[in-house]
């Protein structure tokens, strides 16, 4: 029996007939059966797990898909897709012009200046083109009570013609040689009859003690040095009396030149004032005072033109007028003209009140400099006022009727008003002052930087932004126009 029925061992029976199996083969058909049923049940577990996750993350998409079959292109789509990407060129254009622009621009903080003992240098270039050389001195004091008297060793002085021309070096060889030989004839008069080893006292304003003084010029100039008063020590002084200097004469106006004015000089930080003025200025009881002929001022022509004047180093991004190169706000003295005619008093007082801000560049591009910024005020008297006097009025044929002038006509028919008119001088110093005024405040400027991912951000906004606009007026029309159809 069991070897008639061994040939149905893992196969189907024939119907009807019993399938038997032998008893090994059994048990190893029942094993490899469990083991791929197993291995069904991974897999569908798997195929299950896949199919939740990308479900999930199909419920995530925000950009759904249309089959190309079910999307419908129209002319109008098309010309709007290109007026869209006309608008992203235009916006994209803007926005990066904006982002260096932005990177080229600068950001100011104030901060209190809390620098102490610190000099300031001050840069001028100056034309006075009717003012000798010789009548043009620079004096500065401030509040601390510094003075500088006839500031001259940081300054150049430029004897000009007065069309503008520089005088040439021949023509001033001339000059000084002529002035060398009168020197020289006025001292040999002064020293006449005294013995060839003679050396004069300085009367304590000596340097040094072989320091001699043997005019009277050289006691007056050993004064200035210690910046004492001269006045006293004319009345005293032997080369003086030799002289017949006893009183030191205010010297007069020259004329016929102009003159240029360049150079720098250093203040403290603090408020002062810098002059051009008639006369020479001297310390006298503790004041500044100028010597000078009253009948004389007239003749001193204060007319002048700025070309440069700067507080502290000058930076590159200063320019000449208006803005600077990048794009600070100007307003200093550079190019401003005065021009003094009998019509505004022949010559005058003129007044620059200047507000100095203390201005810190800093960052990598800026080179971390110190300087300053102002801005400033004007002013101007006039030497020579026009004084009217009281009207006057004649009443014709009718002497007995009042002449009041009330601010109608007075009196009767044939009056005739007369004024006098006559110039008056007014009580100034003709010359031209700088005053100054340190801001408490100091203004930090720096370079703005904007990073590159604002720019990418701006970017896809624009690009985002003008689609989608772009997207709703088309379907919004592709509505409208399918509607007109239904309803025809």
């Amino acid at each position: 029996m069991s070897s008639t029925y061994g040939g149905y061992v893992g196969a189907a029976a024939p119907r009807g007939e019993p399938t038997l199996r032998h008893r090994g083969s059994h048990h190893h058909h029942s094993a490899g059966s469990n083991g791929a049923g197993g291995g069904a049940f991974d897999d569908d577990d798997k195929g299950a797990k896949l199919m939740r996750r990308s479900k999930v993350m199909r419920s995530l998409d925000m950009f759904p898909k249309v089959e190309s079959d079910l999307t419908v292109k129209t002319d109008r789509g098309g010309m709007m897709a290109l007026a869209g990407y006309g608008v992203i060129a235009v916006l994209l254009l803007a926005e990066v012009v904006s982002y260096r622009s932005e990177n080229s621009s600068f950001k100011e903080h104030v901060r209190v200046d809390k620098s102490l003992g610190k000099r300031m240098r001050v840069d001028l270039n100056i034309t006075f083109p009717a003012l000798h050389c010789d009548d043009l001195h620079v004096d500065a004091m401030d509040v601390a009570g510094d003075s500088q008297i006839d500031v001259e060793d940081t300054l150049v002085k430029k004897r000009l013609h007065l069309d503008g021309r520089r005088l040439s070096s021949g023509e001033i060889k001339v000059e000084t040689n002529k002035a060398a030989e009168a020197d020289k004839k006025s001292r040999d008069i002064s020293m006449k009859g005294l013995p060839e080893d003679y050396c004069g006292p300085c009367y304590g304003a000596h340097q040094t003690e072989d320091q001699c003084c043997n005019t009277c010029d050289d006691v007056v100039e050993a004064y200035k040095v210690k910046k004492w008063s001269d006045h006293g020590v004319l009345g005293v002084a032997e080369q003086c009396k030799r002289e017949g200097r006893t009183k030191l004469e205010p010297k007069r106006m020259s004329k016929g030149e102009g003159c240029n004015l360049s150079g720098y000089m250093t203040f403290n930080r603090v408020a002062g004032n810098f002059h051009i003025a008639m006369g020479e200025g001297v310390e006298r009881d503790g004041r500044h005072i100028h010597q000078f002929v009253p009948e004389d001022a007239p003749n001193f022509n204060a007319s002048h033109t700025i070309h440069k004047l700067s507080f502290g180093p000058e930076f590159e991004v200063f320019g000449s007028t208006g803005t600077d190169k990048r794009g600070f706000a100007r307003a200093d003295l550079s190019g401003v003209s005065k021009i003094v005619t009998e019509v505004n008093g022949n010559t005058g007082l003129f007044q620059y009140f200047i507000k100095v801000v203390p201005t810190n560049f800093v960052g990598k591009d800026l080179e971390n400099i110190e300087t300053n910024r102002y801005f400033f005020t004007e002013r101007y008297r006039p030497l020579m006022i026009d004084m009217v006097d009281e009207e006057h009025r004649d009443l014709g044929e009718h002497p007995k009727k009042a002449g009041v002038h009330t601010g109608g006509s007075a009196g009767g028919g044939g009056t005739t008003n007369h004024y006098e008119h006559h110039k008056v001088q007014n009580s100034v110093l003709p010359g031209v002052f700088f005053v100054y005024e340190i801001y408490p405040f100091a203004v930090e400027v720096s370079k703005n930087s904007v990073p590159l991912t604002h720019l990418l951000i701006r970017i896809m906004a624009t690009v985002g932004g003008v689609m989608t606009i772009v997207g709703w007026l088309d379907s919004a029309m592709y509505v409208r126009e399918k509607k007109r159809k239904g309803v025809r």
